[in-house]
């Protein structure tokens, strides 16, 4: 393929000096074609331009120099360690660099050569020190560096150089091809520059304003195209095939009535209401496609109950998806005392099912007798004949991919109405963007009988005190969590340094969760039964730990973030959250609602020994209230969307420029933007028209005709 043949929809591996290899590690970072280096944008910059003399170096501070390597480093190794030394200078004073496992620079560090360096740097009296600084060696010819360096995420066996020429080589051949996605009007409107410049100077920016100015375009860029790719979709859902509309007869209402009846509980205002609007959607020839949002534990499950039994009284299926195991068997059960003895066909298939059971159901399936099938992704298999599946209940929506349930409907003649329960309290402005394609149903009161959840402070210095909580709520007969923020020291989302070595020293001051559950299970808690959960155990390894813990064969629980969603155990009534500055509040809040599930006074337990700045404000904020939503707009004023909206939360692309609570003010605007499109061109056979749908294939890819949930 030669260079004239590369278009944005191009494999990477075709472009220059690229090739399998370096494609499959590029693979990790989520770049496949041309134009996804384009929009691999840089996580950050070291502005070159700044540097200043050694003399005029700070300590405890950021930043860039010039100096001159004074003579060949020294290497000392101890205990398989490597650490290398180096003396700089630039003629007014000099500094010490250090590198700690990194024996490869050795090669790069040139003796009485001149080096652009970052880094932060102390001071003791007259002596500086930068430990791990980034350098680049000058050029002095004239295609001297850009003093604007970009910082790019990596990956194992990347470094910034391969990035950094990969990229340019791409918009080299790319930027021709760029066509403008924003109306003119909208341009002019708000003064935005043109779509090649954008993505010219968010890679090889000259100056920080020309950072400035791309970013604001490849913002409402991103957000222009999310919004009009969800509202083509909704506008376009609703002439797709129809579904099956759930009416009921007065024999079926009478039904329906006393399957409300048999609840063990009276419904809350806002779960009535919310069932209301269910069975009014489903009622409608065309798919229904609501989310339920309600706090943990405000009872959401009731809710996708009563929808899944009007369909089976009416006569037609459902199934009801479950993000684990465990959880599915759970839900299971409680649908189950929620029938009491009447029998309205429900079944529950799990991956590990006996195959023989398995027949039987999927018999009980074609034939229309099993009318309610719960479980987890074992409900899509292309074994499960539906002769009349009429509605898809998902539970946690971030566990389940789009092209799932797509396939799902796909094999269907008719339409599916979709209900996804989500008890990740989403922010106004940032569910405008995520659901706008969805009817959105939120439950805000919780169910009488359950006790708030007192959350506290405490600092490692407090160990011995929260040991002494755990021994006291298990002798009690109650089970306790203990959540860390690592697997062991080489947790995988760890960043990677220039040659893909995962840098540990970041996270040096954090105990592993194995470490730290085998000091429990053979220290002060050895007379207990401690149990042990992390991402890297098999599936089956971790099912069998949380049905342990459900039905109380372990009494603490150390786990990592698994835990979130997984499993849901009344009887725990303590968590212990270690390092709890480095969760995010939405995080924390998900980990809180493992405890407090049944009427017993519950405790979170906030461990942390950096309680300043941000983690202060995030801290203080979850003791103070348990409100998921006013927590979830702290969030985003704290960190960003990247909390709440992802690849791993979402079937849709995650935000890569835009932030929804500091870019929230750009909203109204697109939304007029879109109409005004839509207005003048309904059927979006237009230039522009024609251009936006393009944009849409290649931002989300062969997906885009289904970027929703």
């Amino acid at each position: 393929m030669t260079m004239a043949d590369i278009d944005l929809a191009t494999p990477v591996q075709f472009l220059p000096k690229v090739g399998e290899k370096r494609a499959k590690q590029l693979e990790k970072l989520g770049i496949y074609r041309v134009y996804d280096l384009l929009t691999f944008f840089p996580r950050r910059y070291e502005d070159w331009s700044q540097c200043v003399p050694l003399f005029q170096l700070e300590h405890e501070k950021e930043q860039s120099f010039i100096a001159t390597i004074v003579n060949p480093p020294r290497i000392s190794r101890n205990r398989g360690k490597t650490t290398i030394f180096a003396t700089l200078s630039d003629g007014t004073c000099s500094i010490q660099a250090v590198w700690f496992n990194q024996p490869y620079l050795a090669e790069k560090i040139k003796p009485h050569e001149e080096y652009f360096f970052h880094g932060r740097v102390t001071r003791d009296g007259f002596h500086f020190q930068v430990v791990n600084p980034v350098f680049d060696q000058r050029q002095k010819s004239e295609e001297q560096t850009s003093l604007i360096q970009p910082i790019y995420p990596l990956t194992s066996g990347l470094k910034q150089g391969h990035i950094r020429a990969i990229v340019s080589t791409a918009l080299d051949r790319a930027l021709p091809l760029l066509s403008e996605v924003l109306p003119p009007f909208f341009r002019k409107e708000q003064k935005l520059c043109a779509i090649s410049y954008a993505y010219e100077k968010i890679h090889r920016p000259e100056t920080m304003e020309e950072i400035d100015i791309a970013r604001k375009y490849l913002v409402f860029e991103e957000l222009f195209l999310l919004r009009a790719a969800l509202g083509v979709w909704k506008q376009e859902q609703k002439e797709m095939k129809s579904s099956f509309p759930i009416t009921a007869s007065s024999e079926d209402a009478q039904t329906f009535k006393n399957i409300v009846e048999k609840l063990p509980f009276t419904l809350t205002e806002d779960q009535a209401k919310v069932t209301h609007d269910i069975l009014k959607d489903i009622s409608r020839p065309y798919p229904m496609n609501r989310l339920v949002q309600g706090d943990v534990g405000s009872g959401k499950t009731v809710v996708a109950y009563l929808a899944m039994a009007a369909c089976a009284v009416a006569g037609y299926q459902s199934v009801f998806m479950a993000p684990t195991a465990v959880l599915a068997s759970q839900h299971y059960a409680t649908f189950k005392k929620f029938m009491g003895d009447m029998d309205l066909g429900i079944d529950l298939i799990l991956g590990s099912t006996p195959a023989k059971e398995k027949t039987a159901i999927r018999n009980r399936i074609k034939s229309g007798e099993t009318k309610i099938l719960v479980g987890t992704h074992a409900v899509l298999s292309d074994k499960n004949e539906f002769p009349s599946l009429a509605l898809m209940v998902t539970d946690e929506q971030h566990r389940f991919g789009v092209k799932q349930r797509a396939a799902q409907e796909e094999k269907s003649d008719h339409g599916i109405h979709t209900l996804v329960m989500s008890a990740t309290p989403i922010p106004r402005t940032l569910g405008l963007v995520l659901f706008g394609d969805m009817d959105v149903s939120v439950i805000h009161s919780m169910p009488k009988g359950r006790i708030p959840i007192k959350t506290f402070r405490t600092s490692s210095a407090e160990d011995g005190r929260v040991i002494a909580t755990i021994r006291q709520e298990v002798g009690k007969g109650h089970q306790a969590y203990i959540v860390c923020p690592m697997i062991d020291e080489l947790q995988e989302d760890a960043y990677e340094d220039e040659e893909g070595t995962l840098a540990q020293a970041v996270k040096a001051d954090l105990e592993s969760a194995v470490s730290y559950y085998e000091s429990l299970a053979e220290g002060p808690l050895s007379d207990m039964h401690v149990g042990l959960l992390h991402g890297k155990m098999k599936a089956k390894e971790k099912e069998q730990v949380m049905a342990d813990f459900s039905e109380g064969k372990i009494d603490v629980l150390v786990s990592t973030t698994v835990i979130e969603v997984g499993v849901d155990n009344p009887n725990a009534t303590l968590m212990i959250v270690r390092n709890s500055e480095r969760f995010g509040l939405s995080t924390l809040h998900q980990l809180r609602g493992r405890i407090g599930r049944g009427n017993l006074p519950s405790a979170c337990i906030l461990e942390t020994d950096k309680y300043d700045d941000v983690a202060k404000e995030r801290i203080d904020m979850m003791c103070e209230t348990a409100d998921g939503f006013k927590l979830a707009e702290k969030d985003m004023l704290l960190r960003g969307t990247g909390d709440f909206f992802g690849t791993k939360q979402h079937g849709i692309p995650q935000l890569k420029m835009a932030n929804l609570y500091r870019d929230a003010d750009c909203l109204p605007l697109i939304e007029d933007a879109i109409k005004e499109m839509l207005k003048n061109d309904p059927k979006l056979t237009g230039t522009q028209s024609k251009i936006m749908l393009e944009a849409f294939r290649n931002h989300f890819g062969e997906q885009w005709m289904k970027p929703s949930l």
